[in-house]
């Protein structure tokens, strides 16, 4: 064995090894504070780094028992492209120690429960001789805390309230000049991610965009202006400007789109010199067409976890009178994403392009493999939050731009529902549609403004629709069309009884706040009603982490439940749908309150429909009760719709 191996029995014959036990304490006290202490602890040995000493919290989060003599990369090989074999290797060759910071980390791809996020410090240990013998490992879960933290977070403001002072500048800007949102289309799901160089808290140049260009299809925009601060967020804001317009001229590729993007560039110094990828998905046959100006080539991820670079289409760069390279088509298979991103995901001082290309490529490939309840569920979410997050966690020196288009087996398939025009069947719809819209992420408020149109036509029909009493049918029909619109229709087979006393009046005035586009067609064999509006994905522009999306539908069961707290005012916390059938045991609820000062809380209303407004203007009119919904939730952005805002709690 090697001296001060673990078997290694010389220490025993050293006088200052029993001197330095009895200074540490009795060796069977030890052995079980180790065993028992909360902090996962483990010793890595050698070049190797083979585990000798591994207590109970670290064998459950290794989630086996035999790990003590083997190589790490043995014992838990399912942190491959986690970039912790990389830091850990580091810690070896440099002999320095390293600290993480609630780094997302996952054991065991199959188990959701093993993704969690830890906080943990490597120490080199040495030899007597000062010679490198292993690193000792420190790690306590924060999992808890980093989701109760983000929970807190949502509830109380936007992700840009609760940035420092600096990075509200930032976000306010590249808010204004990068899109907040990104197109939804039948059969390719999108998602981007942007980070702000460590170093520079001022707007920089990166910029990217998805033009949706008819027929499903779309074009991916990834671009890099030379500098950081004002003048090149300008220069990024023109040049994202002249090509997507130029992408959406008529008999326009994007050759033509690039070589018109070129010539503006050379108008101006802040313009020339920067780079672009643009690349266009055409779903109906799976090809991805691309070109690029000195930017790296695209990232093909494929749905069995492999990967690879397209070939790359050399050209200089925009504005310098250079090559002008033709673009190339490839073909995709059936579940393939494509990465685009800007150099300051693959470049590190001391590094190779090569070296950050098969980095990212790793990264990436592990990113699809990972899933459970951290990372976003969607894959090009889950791509662009892990590969950005575990790229720049251990240092980046540059804005981090990356957008991904994932391109689906088959189109979005519209929801046909036939019902019966009952009260009872209101439920259905909600939930049909909760369940159809839940795959495509929609940003909140369209979520909310597809599912209030929805049901507010559909009401419409319960209560209008049939004069004699008699339910008869309620057709919902909801179809995601190729341009990314979000068409619904809501017919019936009666004829209309005209609103009376308070049944009506405020729920097409709703449908037409919240859609772009409402048509009322009404005759002798029925009415049809016709609702569009063109939904968005929501993108990530932060320093921190961000937001993981989350895909599942929101709960619609109604509840009301009542707190008191010494010296505040009774609060009534209100839960789930608030509709044509709840506001009657809302308005009981309210009731049972004898008259007495009120606060409802309705931020976690998931539907405010146009009953339930009715009802809170009703209610806030006649009693001394006040509203309380933050800046965010579904119920606010209704209440700043429908004059209630006036009457909600600051």
């Amino acid at each position: 064995m090697a001296a001060g191996g673990p078997a290694d029995d010389s220490r025993w014959a050293d006088p200052r090894w029993w001197e330095s036990m009895q200074r540490t304490g009795d060796p069977a006290t030890i052995m079980e504070a180790f065993e028992n202490a909360a902090p996962v602890l483990v010793l890595f040995e050698g070049p190797e780094l083979v585990i000798r000493a591994a207590n109970a919290a670290c064998r459950k989060l290794y989630r086996r028992e035999d790990v003590v003599g083997l190589p790490v990369r043995e014992a838990v090989p399912a942190i491959v492209g986690q970039e912790i074999f990389e830091v850990l290797d580091r810690v070896w060759v440099e002999e320095r120690p390293f600290l993480a910071v609630e780094w997302q980390t996952t054991f065991d791809r199959s188990d959701p429960d093993s993704e969690v996020f830890l906080t943990f410090s490597l120490v080199p240990m040495r030899h007597p001789d000062g010679t490198m013998r292993g690193i000792v490992a420190h790690a306590v879960d924060h999992t808890d805390d980093v989701l109760a933290r983000r929970a807190a977070q949502a509830r109380l403001a936007g992700a840009e309230q609760r940035a420092e002072a600096a990075e509200q500048v930032l976000f306010t800007l590249q808010r204004h000049l990068l899109p907040d949102v990104l197109p939804v289309l039948p059969q390719v799901r999108l998602a981007a991610r942007y980070r702000v160089a460590e170093a520079e808290l001022q707007a920089g140049g990166d910029w990217f965009g998805a033009v949706p260009l008819g027929h499903g299809r779309v074009a991916l925009v990834v671009g890099d202006v030379v500098g950081h601060g004002a003048e090149a967020a300008a220069a990024m804001a023109r040049l994202q400007t002249v090509l997507h317009e130029a992408l959406l001229q008529p008999d326009v590729d994007i050759a033509d789109a690039v070589a018109r993007l070129d010539a503006y560039a050379a108008r101006t110094p802040t313009t020339r010199a920067a780079t672009v990828c643009v690349a266009v998905l055409d779903p109906a046959d799976r090809t991805l067409t691309y070109l690029s100006r000195a930017h790296p080539a695209p990232l093909v991820c494929g749905a069995d976890g492999r990967t690879r670079y397209l070939p790359a289409t050399p050209g200089a760069p925009l504005g310098v009178r250079g090559t002008a390279p033709a673009p190339s088509t490839v073909r995709l298979d059936a579940g393939d994403l494509v990465l685009l991103y800007t150099d300051g995901l693959v470049e590190r001082p001391g590094e190779t392009l090569h070296d950050g290309q098969s980095r990212l490529a790793r990264v990436a490939a592990t990113a699809l493999d990972t899933g459970g309840r951290i990372a976003p569920r969607s894959l090009p979410d889950r791509l662009t939050t892990l590969a950005v997050e575990r790229i720049t966690r251990v240092g980046y020196h540059d804005d981090v731009t990356a957008l991904a288009a994932h391109l689906l087996p088959a189109p979005q398939q519209p929801l046909i529902l036939d019902l019966r025009a009952d009260p009872a069947e209101l439920a259905t719809v909600r939930e049909a549609v909760t369940a159809w819209i839940g795959p495509l992420g929609l940003r909140d408020t369209d979520a909310t403004a597809v599912m209030l149109a929805a049901c507010e036509a559909a009401t419409n029909v319960v209560v209008h629709a049939y004069a004699d009493g008699v339910p008869g049918r309620l057709g919902v029909v909801v179809d995601l069309d190729a341009t990314g619109t979000i068409r619904m229709t809501v017919d019936d087979d009666g004829r209309w009884r005209p609103p009376t006393g308070t049944s009506g009046g405020r729920g097409i005035g709703l449908m037409r706040t919240v859609c772009d586009e409402v048509v009322i067609d009404s005759g002798a064999h029925g009415t049809r009603v016709t609702l569009c509006l063109t939904p968005g994905h929501p993108t990530v522009l932060a320093q921190d982490n961000g937001r993981a999306y989350d895909a599942t539908p929101a709960p619609h069961a109604f509840s009301a439940i009542r707190t008191d707290e010494p010296g505040q005012r009774p609060r009534l916390a209100v839960h789930g749908s608030l509709d044509a059938t709840t506001t009657p045991l809302l308005h009981a609820a309210v009731q049972h309150h004898n008259s007495e000062p009120l606060v409802l809380d309705l931020s976690a209303v998931s539907l405010l429909a146009s009953a339930g407004v009715q009802l809170l203007h009703r209610l806030t009119g006649e009693l001394p009760i006040e509203l309380w919904a933050p800046p965010g939730t579904n119920a606010r952005h209704i209440l700043d719709l429908t004059d209630l805002s006036a009457r909600t709690l600051p």
